[in-house]
Order: C-alpha cells, then structure tokens, then sequence
C-alpha cells in the first residue's frame, strides 16, 4: 500500500481533514513521508503514550494513526516526558498520522460508535463551526430505542443501566433525577468542550447530555438548566471506535498488517 492511498482515504472519507477543529493538530505528524512510499505495517492507538511508542518499536510499524497528538497545548518547556518519546521516535524510522477531532465527527467515527453501542436512534446532527466557518458535526442528536421488552417510558436511570451494562462499567457519573423520563439525547463523543454545546443541546429540545469530557462546571450548568448530564468511559468510547477503524482499514488494505494498541484505561475505580 502506498502512504498516499491511505492519506487519501483518511482525509476524505474516514476521518475528514475538512472536520478539524481550529488549529488542532491533524495528519502526518512526525516525519516526512514521500506519497510513493510504501507502508506494510500501520499500528492504531489513542494516544502516543511511552507504552504505546515502544510497542510500536518492538513491532516495526512504519506508521502509526493516532487519535490524540503528543501534545494538546504549544510547547513553551520540553518536559523529562516529552524528550523521552522524541527520543525513542528517532530510534526507527516511523510516521505518525494524527486524527484529533475529525475522528469524532466523522461519520462511523467516535460520536457514531456511542450512538450504536447504546443502541440509540439518531435523529440529527449537532454542529459547531470552526474559525473558519464550517459546520463540524461533532454531536449526534438521538431518540432511545427500547428493546424488545421495554414497555415503561425509558428514565434517566433506564439509560445509566443500559450504559453500565454495554460498555461493562462499574460506575456512572450524572447530573439530574433517575426519574425523569428520557426523550432526547445529545451525544459528544471524545474530548470536545461541553459549555457551548450544552446550552445548543437545551436549545434543540433535548432533556440528556452524554460526554466523555466533563467537568465540575458542566455539571453545574446542567443543573442550572434542568438537564440529565452523563458523562460515558472516555477510553472505552474511543477505543470502539479505532477498533471499528481498524477492521475497516484492514478490509480496504488487505495486503497491509493492521494491529491496534489497547494501552487500557488509566483511571480505575475503587469500590
């Protein structure tokens, strides 16, 4: 497979270069590939941690696909961390192509993937536009399909079951009443800002609000606004998605090796 071919698919169809957000990192990252070289073995991850670099290392992998870049701020001081993985990339040949939130909105990406694994419907797409004007779909819009033996109107607590149980959770944070019926769902996949998106969410009638990326003042304008708040595994969410991602390169490149790195969840719950 050619480097080319696989840019091609990414930037167009699979993760858009055209749904970044702002000045956000995305595409080839680290090295110069030439369009004509030719890639054998592509390794997927979350993010370019130190365990992530050497497994890439020990394996050989010519690229890797990153959803998250190195970095998510300008560098104004290269820290112990950040030499270390510098250090290690120059050891071998390898590229890296980064994601970032394009994978989010793009269609089968990582809001796609939350949407079909909580069994949801999707009604319509939330958007915000960047500096430059154009509509990224970063958010789905969805109704609750009930399974076949769910007769009762579906509450809040209904719903933090349900995710619980697909994504194999021991705990789930929220804002609102596990009595309160649900209608309308507004999903954010990833790690996009919530303030924004919160208030367009009660603006277009929805009544739940789920995100991997929430903090303590979200939950307060949540609450302030009367709106059901959840906040989903931000690596499990992710890690579905580049799986999907994964098998769908596999099926296009056959010729070409495929693997993913599931560096697992850094955060652990004590019960």
């Amino acid at each position: 497979m050619l480097f080319q071919e696989l840019k091609e698919l990414l930037t167009n169809k699979l993760s858009p270069k055209v749904f970044r957000l702002n000045s956000e990192i995305y595409g080839l990252y680290f090295d110069k590939v030439r369009s004509n070289k030719i890639i054998k073995k592509v390794m997927l991850t979350i993010d370019l941690s130190l365990e992530a670099i050497y497994f890439a290392l020990k394996h050989k992998v010519s690229l890797i696909i990153s959803h998250h870049s190195l970095i998510n701020k300008p560098i104004k001081k290269f820290n112990q961390n950040i030499i270390d993985k510098l250090s290690l990339l120059s050891k071998y040949p390898i590229s890296i192509f980064v994601l970032n939130s394009s994978f989010i909105a793009a269609e089968g990406g990582v809001s796609d993937t939350l949407v079909n694994v909580l069994y949801l419907k999707l009604e319509n797409v939330l958007e915000i536009k960047n500096n430059d004007g154009k509509k990224i779909p970063v958010g789905r819009i969805c109704s609750l399909l009930n399974y076949p033996n769910q007769k009762d109107p579906f509450t809040l607590e209904d719903l933090i079951k349900r995710i619980k149980r697909n994504f194999n959770l021991k705990s789930v944070l929220f804002v609102g009443d596990l009595g309160r019926v649900i209608k309308k769902i507004c999903v954010i996949g990833g790690d996009i800002s919530n303030v924004r998106l919160i208030k367009k969410a009660v603006n277009l009638g929805c009544d739940c609000y789920i995100s991997g990326n929430l903090n303590y003042f979200d939950g307060i304008l949540a609450r302030d606004l009367s709106l059901n708040l959840i906040e989903i595994s931000h690596y499990k969410n992710e890690i579905l998605a580049m799986k999907k991602l994964c098998h769908i390169l596999s099926l296009e490149f056959p010729q070409v090796e495929f693997v993913l790195f599931e560096s697992k969840d850094p955060f652990k719950t004590y019960i």
